[in-house]
């Protein structure tokens, strides 16, 4: 075992992290027919001012590729969820745009993963936990932008 305490947080860190998004994944997809992935694109738009945000404005905010980012909007809009506008004020961009569906998709996901996080992760930790967890997460966010 590392005798450096953040090097022995790594692997636990990792590992935990993959595990709660799988087991999140999973939950989702046998409940709703949906993804992790699909969930997020979904929580963005319904965030997003009009239920719309330029593609690239949204791969930022999913950390994917312009490419994978066009195959899952596509798929996304086969179900009906959302759907592609032009942009009006330049032609060459796209928005991603919620439908009603989506939000009725999004509306019903939204119970199941409220459920799932909270027995999966917040009845494991306490509030102080909680605090703590989210000062280091955003100082951790903050190092990888800068």
């Amino acid at each position: 075992m590392p005798t450096d305490p953040r090097m022995a947080a790594w692997r636990p860190f990792v590992e935990t992290t993959a595990r709660l998004q799988t087991l999140l994944d999973a939950e989702l997809r046998a409940a709703v027919g949906m993804s992790m992935s699909d969930y997020n694109i979904l929580l963005i738009l319904h965030e997003a001012s009009g239920n719309r945000l330029r593609m690239r404005d949204l791969a930022d905010h999913m950390i994917f590729s312009t490419s994978r980012l066009s195959y899952q909007i596509d798929t996304m809009a086969r179900k009906g969820w959302l759907c592609r506008e032009r942009a009006p004020e330049d032609r060459r961009g796209n928005y991603a745009v919620l439908t009603d569906a989506g939000r009725e998709a999004f509306a019903a996901a939204a119970r199941i993963h409220a459920d799932s996080v909270q027995r999966h992760f917040l009845d494991a930790i306490s509030a102080d936990d909680g605090k703590a967890l989210r000062h280091i997460m955003i100082r951790l966010s903050e190092h990888l932008d800068a």
